[in-house]
């Protein structure tokens, strides 16, 4: 079972060649490039993006009506308000970015819900044009409860084309998108907005594209009234080599009126920091040394600026308000997401342990990390070489498994008290869904380096 995107990448990478902006330079990473840590391979697969892949003959989608009974069924369930502030010593705020399948993710975290949770779930846009909303799919996210929000996704890719046509700028983009998905129900009080995806050329500090970002997202904060979240591209967990990236990002963590920018305009610098399951899955380590070296990865900014000097104070301070990794947890790929392209068994096992480490390590730096914030990718793909990788069903009934032990492993490790992390690992007493077996899995001790400036 392993997936090969490469077919694809010779043609994506004309088709986005030629949608780049002159004045930046911008190109989203080809298909297949297992060094960068992106969102693009989900739209690379060329699976057409549905709110549930429920294998046929399992139920049509709900309505919202029947969504919404449900919310209030489970609502009556939970604690009273007035036993939360006790039950709940921090309130958590997860959130999911979606390629498809995001009613189904909402169905499951449902039925696996924390009162001590808000949960943020983004819908993409339109297939055929990244600028324009799916309209109604908003409502069914609404309809799972309160504790549901709608993140509607800023495709930067589709507003970067927008955007160089003749007499338009990043600023109208940014105007223009909360503008139509407004129109089409999104952004309502109390919701907000996802950037897709901070681009590597920001990072690089290519000519331009600094300030056409923060004119982007200025407009979109301006016009939604709201400060957004931002996927932030990274580069793969089994790199071999950081000459070039640890430095581009001191520059950058470096860029003081950068930052000033984030901060007005986005509450929630989601990194992409997608482990790779070949790194990870080391049989004869503990439990201990799996997740101190996932922690090493996945908050590897983080760690590089607070080492840094003085200059990258700016960044320090907005990153420690605001970082959180961007987890994996789409399967099967073997780039942009890591590989996880193992047994459905392996990917719960997965999921679980990035979930511990990333509660694991709040709880060792009360003053530097937010203890209440995770972040997943969700991704389901069938694809294998252009073709369904399983069968329909039971690709549907394994990625369901994927999803309730997420759903579990974030409910458990967030739950009362603050929680704890061996909660990821499962309920009270079974704690047997933190250990790991991939053959030949290996540490990468590159990322230790990131201790240091």
């Amino acid at each position: 079972m392993r997936i090969f995107l490469a077919i694809l990448a010779g043609a994506a990478a004309l088709t986005w060649v030629a949608a780049a902006a002159a004045d930046d330079g911008y190109v989203p990473p080809p298909c297949a490039d297992t060094g960068v840590a992106t969102l693009a391979p989900a739209e690379c697969t060329g699976q057409e993006p549905v709110p549930s892949i429920a294998a046929a003959g399992d139920g049509d989608l709900p309505s919202a009506a029947s969504l919404a009974a449900k919310a209030a069924a489970v609502e009556a369930a939970m604690p009273s308000p007035a036993d939360l502030p006790a039950y709940c010593r921090v309130h958590a705020n997860v959130y999911f970015y979606t390629s498809t399948d995001w009613v189904r993710l909402g169905q499951r975290l449902q039925a696996n819900q924390s009162p001590c949770a808000d949960y943020w779930i983004s819908i993409p846009p339109l297939a055929a044009d990244k600028t324009a909303p799916r309209c109604l799919q908003d409502d069914l996210v609404r309809a799972l409860g309160p504790h549901f929000h709608v993140m509607a996704e800023l495709h930067f890719a589709g507003w970067n084309k927008w955007w160089s046509a003749p007499g338009r700028t990043p600023a109208m983009a940014g105007a223009e998108f909360v503008r139509k998905w407004q129109e089409c129900g999104y952004l309502q009080p109390g919701e907000t907005w996802a950037l897709n995806e901070m681009h590597s050329g920001i990072r690089r500090n290519v000519p331009g594209a600094r300030a056409n970002m923060i004119q982007f997202l200025d407009a979109a904060r301006e016009a939604s009234g709201t400060k957004g979240v931002a996927w932030v591209i990274g580069v793969g967990q089994q790199t071999a080599n950081v000459s070039d990236y640890k430095p581009q990002l001191e520059e950058w963590f470096q860029d003081a009126s950068f930052w000033t920018a984030m901060g007005a305009d986005i509450d929630v610098w989601g990194q992409e920091a997608y482990p790779d399951m070949r790194y990870w899955g080391v049989d004869d380590a503990s439990r201990h040394d799996r997740t101190t070296n996932l922690d090493l990865f996945l908050e590897h900014p983080l760690l590089l600026a607070e080492n840094g000097p003085d200059a990258a104070s700016t960044a320090h301070d907005y990153l420690e308000r605001t970082y959180v990794p961007l987890a994996s947890a789409a399967w099967p790929y073997t780039s942009g997401f890591g590989d996880t392209d193992f047994s459905a068994d392996q990917m719960q096992r997965f999921v679980s342990e990035q979930t511990y480490a990333v509660k694991h390590f709040s709880l060792t730096r009360p003053q530097s990390a937010p203890d209440g914030r995770i972040a997943f990718a969700w991704a389901p793909n069938n694809t294998c070489d252009g073709k369904p990788c399983m069968d329909a069903k039971v690709f549907a009934s394994s990625t369901l498994a994927i999803l309730d032990r997420l759903a579990s492993a974030v409910r458990e490790s967030y739950e009362r008290g603050g929680g704890s992390q061996m909660g990821a690992c499962g309920v009270p007493g079974d704690h047997t869904w933190c250990n790991a077996d991939i053959d030949g899995a290996a540490f990468n001790p590159l990322w230790s380096t990131f201790l240091d400036w």
